[in-house]
């Protein structure tokens, strides 16, 4: 009964042992998970704050809805990375500052998500609530004449998915936005403070 009890401690200490040795080490690799409803077709991880985002690392593959998708990177010492995902529907996601050493998984896709930021960052999370896609999104001081420049360059906001804004931050925390759907109904939203929101559903 002894050399049992010995043999089942034995085994239990080498199952843990893996666990252990990935903590002290500081593993900053993870799992991308995809609660979206779309394949993640392009994943980018960069250390924070790097303006180029690199290499996809699917290397040509995808992530299906409800998959995982492992992210390895080397135990360098740097546990802080942006994260950047594209969508099979053009849609993006992009998360900053997550340290991944303290964290085995990232969700992405998922409305739960929220976007992190701190009190005078305007920037935030539009989501796409109707039916049609967005095919613009303007985003200006408030009292500022004109819309500026569109803000879903490059393939709009489908439906039912949200994407990051980045704003620049400054001194500046009300804003008026502009959505134009893509059957051309636009709806305004003025003087909003983006430095105390996070997301912006629309319509």
């Amino acid at each position: 009964m002894r050399c049992r009890c010995l043999k089942l401690a034995l085994a239990a200490t080498l199952i843990a042992a893996p666990t252990a040795l990935a903590q002290g080490g500081h593993d900053p690799s993870f799992n991308l998970v995809n609660r979206g409803t779309s394949a993640v077709r392009e994943v980018f991880v960069t250390p924070a704050g790097d303006p180029d985002w690199g290499q996809n690392r699917l290397h040509g593959k995808s992530v299906p809805p409800g998959g995982t998708f492992q992210v390895n990177r080397r135990i360098d010492g740097n546990c802080v990375i942006d994260l950047k995902v594209v969508f099979a529907d053009r849609s993006s996601e992009e998360r900053r500052h997550l340290d991944t050493c303290a964290l085995d998984a990232v969700a992405v896709g998922g409305p739960e998500q929220r976007l992190a930021k701190s009190l005078d960052d305007p920037s935030f999370r539009l989501v796409n609530r109707g039916a049609e896609d967005l095919r613009e999104l303007y985003v200006t001081p408030s009292g500022v004449p004109g819309w500026g420049r569109n803000r879903l360059e490059g393939g709009g906001l489908p439906a039912g998915t949200a994407t990051v804004i980045r704003m620049a931050r400054t001194t500046q925390c009300y804003y008026d936005l502009r959505a134009v759907f893509a059957d051309h109904r636009a709806l305004e939203q003025r003087h909003q403070d983006l430095c105390r929101i996070t997301d912006v559903p629309v319509p």
